[in-house]
């Protein structure tokens, strides 16, 4: 059915309590955006930091009255140029149609492909990921994650074993799988990646190979491929770990780093391993080493 939604625009001050407001009127949800395109890269764990200009977006049915919005926002925000806010209607659409048509298939190296399960592969005889985004990060869409499937599509990975620090939707380790790996581990401190990586690696028919932990208990034997696409401090923070997970002579891949951010990374790698120049896209850098 169709719907109205009512938007917004506002300072980083003013954020919680438009929603408050927006909640008040009987929002089915409400929406944060970005308003003036300022990134923010790699907040502090367990915040969630706003933009300096907000769009509030909250959303209601078609019949819901919105004639009160207006005072109710000039009698509880102050006047001025803080805030202005704008209400339109917003026509149904066939959202799953909408979301296959944004998520077209996508190839990495020569041979591997990720598509959805609606759609056809281009190249059915080649290897094949079946990926639907879900609960959890992770369609090869972004270039931290693109960069480290390209790096993956270049290996053999004939009767090797990966570890995938922080594996989100599973998709490094099951392409790894999907590839020949021989075996896998994963592990995500956040259930829902947990959940999505066991559904995606049913999916595509490796859960049996495929062994997904939470932080708390996982398996430390060194593997031939560590994988680590996180954000540069937990990479830090968890240097000496990460390492112990790679066998000598193995190799370990890092990503989810930004190009300025790469030196101080590396830095904290570099006594135990040897780095082969840095893959970057879009000023997000992949980082790849073997272990001494």
């Amino acid at each position: 059915m169709p719907w109205q939604q009512l938007t917004v625009t506002t300072s980083r001050d003013l954020a919680a309590k438009v929603e408050e407001l927006l909640e008040r009127l009987g929002a089915l949800s409400v929406t944060f955006m970005d308003a003036s395109d300022q990134p923010i890269y790699e907040p502090p764990l367990e915040t969630t930091p706003l933009w300096h200009e907000v769009l509030i977006t909250g959303l209601f049915e078609e019949q819901h009255n919105l004639q009160p919005a207006k005072e109710l926002f000039k009698t509880h925000l102050q006047q001025g140029p803080s805030w202005k806010m704008e209400i339109k209607p917003l026509e149904d659409q066939v959202w799953e149609r909408t979301w296959l048509d944004a998520f077209q298939p996508i190839k990495f190296g020569n041979n591997f492909w990720i598509c959805s399960t609606e759609h056809t592969p281009p190249e059915p005889e080649a290897t094949i990921m079946r990926l639907d985004p879900g609960l959890a990060f992770g369609t090869g869409t972004h270039p931290t994650t693109a960069l480290c499937l390209e790096w993956l599509a270049q290996q053999n990975m004939q009767q090797q074993t990966v570890f995938d620090f922080g594996c989100g939707s599973g998709i490094l380790a099951i392409a790894a799988l999907l590839m020949g790996a021989e075996h896998a581990i994963g592990i995500d401190i956040d259930p829902q990646a947990l959940t999505s990586s066991l559904n995606n690696a049913t999916k595509n028919n490796v859960q049996d190979r495929f062994n997904i932990c939470n932080t708390q208990h996982y398996p430390t034997t060194a593997c031939d491929i560590v994988i680590a696409n996180i954000l540069a401090d937990p990479l830090i923070t968890f240097a000496k770990e990460i390492s112990a997970l790679v066998k000598p002579g193995g190799q370990l891949v890092l990503s989810g780093i930004l190009s300025e951010q790469i030196e101080s990374v590396q830095k904290t790698y570099e006594g135990h391993f040897i780095f082969e120049a840095s893959r970057i896209r879009d000023n997000w850098a992949c980082l790849c080493a073997a272990k001494k």
